[in-house]
């Protein structure tokens, strides 16, 4: 892969949310939402208690018919944390958004959803594909979620390029960083 070689929009955001996704309190899944319009991030938000409230990492989860419903959807959040006006605007969600995130999303006038990964206990999947067709939303899905290793190695590559950060840094150091084999820290 030629190392000059830049990430597509897609692939940034999607790999943008995956790594906020990191931040989700609640891990049954580890999930955010990027809002995009005009490539423009205008929202973001990942899937945690109400602030102020304990999170499932600290107390566990709150259960209610298969469904932890201590946590605030990243989809959820990130409407919530919108700084303009969705309509026209693109949802790059890590695994399946559940059928009430995507009516808010619906609602709010997103017009393409691009999703990595399948989250098996998501509610109304059946009912998703078809309220989309019907408000002729693009539901753009990558069911591995190994893209996202692919895009990230991609990053790399270009990083590693000319002018890149990472430029001066051995291959194998990155490796090994990446790894775990190292004494660095933040």
């Amino acid at each position: 892969m030629d190392k000059t070689e830049r990430p597509q929009w897609d692939e940034i955001f999607l790999l943008m949310a995956a790594v906020f996704s990191s931040r989700g309190s609640c891990d049954r899944l580890l999930t955010s939402c990027f809002l995009v319009k005009n490539k423009r991030i205008v929202g973001v938000g990942y899937n945690g208690a109400v602030a102020g409230l304990s999170n499932c990492d600290e107390v566990g989860h709150l259960m209610v018919d298969n469904h932890c419903v201590r946590t605030i959807h990243g989809e959820d959040n990130a409407v919530n944390n919108a700084v303009a006006d969705l309509d026209g605007a693109t949802a790059y969600v890590i695994a399946t958004p559940c059928l009430d995130c995507v009516k808010n999303l619906l609602q709010k006038g997103i017009k393409r959803i691009v999703y990595v990964g399948i989250y098996a206990n998501s509610k109304g999947l059946e009912h998703i594909e078809s309220f989309c067709k019907e408000k002729a939303v693009v539901l753009d899905h990558f069911s591995d979620p190994r893209i996202l290793l692919s895009i990230l190695r991609k990053v790399l590559n270009r990083l590693r390029g000319p002018g890149g950060i990472l430029k001066d840094i051995p291959e194998e150091e990155i490796f090994l960083l990446l790894r775990g084999n190292n004494n660095f820290s933040t």
